[in-house]
């Protein structure tokens, strides 16, 4: 497949209405990628993911890097609702819930939080 028609596919995956939005926080227009979890992200919440290591999330760019094949069709199968609805079912007690826009963008206790008990 060439590289042309993966970029199509990755743009058309981003513009269903479950993957507009990061899938940790409120920010529109993600432009980034868990490709083992198979969500879109936005810059502050894949820096998060990142730091949790590749063991856990592989983070890659949407625009900058070049995507194999395979990882579009992870994004294809899971989206940000399929896996949130997944990862978000057995939450600990004391869940925080999803944070708030503000708090997403002040790289917030509560989102470190959400994300890593998630």
């Amino acid at each position: 497949m060439s590289s042309t028609k993966v970029k199509k596919q990755l743009k058309a995956l981003l513009k269903a209405p479950d993957n507009r939005f990061c899938a940790d926080c409120p920010q529109k227009k993600p432009t980034w990628a868990s490709i083992n979890i198979g969500v879109f992200l936005c810059l502050q919440c894949a820096g998060i993911h990142r730091d949790m290591g590749v063991h856990i999330t592989k983070v890659r760019s949407v625009e900058l890097d070049t995507w194999k094949p395979e990882w579009v069709a992870v994004m294809k199968k899971w989206g940000n609702r399929k896996a949130n609805a997944y990862w978000e079912a057995n939450c600990p007690s004391g869940y925080a819930g999803r944070p708030t826009e503000e708090e997403a963008l002040a790289l917030s206790f509560k989102l470190k939080k959400f994300i890593r008990d998630k």
